[in-house]
């Protein structure tokens, strides 16, 4: 995993444990399309065995799971400061 629980509720602020199972399965997918559109795999140590950090992932982890969590309709749009801002960071993320 890269991002945990913890750190986005901490992010998203969410003070309620109900909605843990959802959040749980938005982290597998956002970590899941994190993979897809960069062809990258994410260890959690190198080949050292040394602890990986991933900073920009876990915003950009942050972000997309905050905002699947507030705009959780069955039909809608992605707002266009949403896309302007993740296309930017995964962009980043495509090219590290």
């Amino acid at each position: 995993m890269i991002i945990t629980l913890k750190e986005v509720k901490d992010y998203a602020r969410i003070d309620i444990d109900e909605d843990d199972s959802l959040l749980e399965t938005l982290i597998v997918a956002a970590e899941e399309y994190l993979k897809n559109a960069t062809g990258k795999e994410y260890p959690e140590t190198d080949e050292d065995g040394n602890k990986l950090n991933y900073g920009l992932e876990k915003i950009y982890l942050q972000l997309l799971i905050a905002y699947w969590y507030e705009k959780r309709a069955p039909v809608g749009g992605v707002g266009e400061d949403f896309s302007y801002m993740t296309k930017s960071l995964m962009l980043q993320l495509q090219n590290k």
